[in-house]
Formats: structure tokens, sequence, C-alpha cells
């Protein structure tokens, strides 16, 4: 298991930070990355090493699941291992939601949307281009925010605004005639650099926490 979690200043014995600080039985393997002006920690924790607390917990799985929740509270996250990417159109007055997700695009109407959400409780980071279609699902997700990485958001950061999507496929000759073609030119502009009226910009790895430093 690999949590993370960024940080404006780091204390030099991480161990005294929590979680780790009240679960002093396991041996976490710490390593540090700079990104812009943030620490990234990771901590790498051998599933092994939960057996040592079997006096309390029933199972390993139940210990992991007791870790995490406290690990969550503090502010840490898996480390993602897995993404899919969702947008959302307006058709014949009806809002359609897609997901793409391991190749394969499924689509979904009001009626349906409850299977999306059990998908997207799967992955560890949904990929939007712009965070306005998150607020379709919000009311019945709201644990979406941590889990968002937004395309235009972090181009925003890095040239002080993000195109629409539709000028984006006009630099790139791509035609967005359905939410699939959408869904799949999104996932094209993870390949970087990204292409934009102002300019190129590279965007960071999905796999970064979405949640600043502090």
């Amino acid at each position: 298991m690999k949590i993370q979690r960024l940080f404006k200043d780091i204390p030099e014995d991480i161990k005294s930070l929590e979680p780790f600080a009240s679960w002093q039985e396991l041996s976490p393997v710490f390593y540090i990355e700079k990104v812009d002006d943030c620490s990234l920690v990771v901590a790498k924790i051998e599933d092994e090493n939960f057996d040592s607390l079997l006096g309390i917990f029933r199972s390993r799985e139940e210990a992991i699941g007791a870790f995490l929740a406290f690990a969550f509270e503090h502010g840490w996250e898996e480390v993602p291992e897995s993404f899919c990417i969702y947008h959302t159109q307006e058709s014949n007055g009806k809002i359609i939601a897609g997901l793409l997700w391991k190749g394969r695009i499924n689509l979904y109407e009001q009626s349906t949307v409850e299977q999306m959400i059990q998908t997207m409780a799967r992955v560890h980071r949904i990929v939007v281009y712009s965070y306005e279609v998150v607020s379709y699902i919000k009311d019945i997700y709201p644990d979406i925010d941590k889990k968002v990485y937004s395309i235009a958001r972090e181009i925003a950061k890095r040239l002080g605004k993000a195109p629409e999507l539709e000028e984006l496929a006009k630099i790139y000759g791509v035609s967005l005639k359905d939410l699939e073609d959408k869904l799949k030119f999104i996932e094209k502009l993870l390949e970087n650099p990204v292409k934009t009226p102002f300019g190129e910009v590279r965007l960071p790895p999905v796999s970064l926490p979405v949640v600043g430093c502090e």
C-alpha cells in the first residue's frame, strides 16, 4: 500500500506525523519528491506489516481499512493506480454522462447514473476537462471532489486561463461530434504537452494529489 500527501514544510521525523504517530507498530518507508513549491511525501507500507495488529483487529484487511480511514482524516490519500475519464453533454433536453475506463466507453442517463457512481467509487482518480461537469453528480456523490483531476484547472494554473474543449479540438484537428469523441479527446490531452491558443503546457501526472500543500 502507498499513501501520499503534499506538504509546504515537512518535519525532520516524518513518522511524527499522523497517522504514523498513532500507528507506531507499522514500519513505513518514505519517499520525498519536490513538486513546484511543495514536497510530496509517499509512504509505502507492506500489507504484511499490518499482521502486527491482529491482537487488536480481527483480520489484516480490517486493520488496513481502519488505518486508511484514519489517514484519510488527516489529509492523506492512496497513491492512484487507476483512473477514469468523465464528461457530460446535453441531448434532446437530457444530460447524458459518459465514462471512459479501461479502454471502454459507457454512457449513462438519469435512470442509470447510480451504476456510473459505483464505477467511479472503484477508481482512485476521475479525470475531467472542466470541473463544471462535476455539478451533475455532486449531490449524489459528494466525495467526488477528493478524486477529481481537472485538465482545464491545471492549464489555468500554468497559463492564467484555459480554453474551451472545442477550441483545443480545432488546434488538434479533431471533430467532437458526440460524447464518445469528447471522452477520447480528453484522454489524448493527457499525453502531454497540451497545445493551447496561449502556448504549450505540460500537465502534472494524474497520480499527484489533487489537494494542494498546506
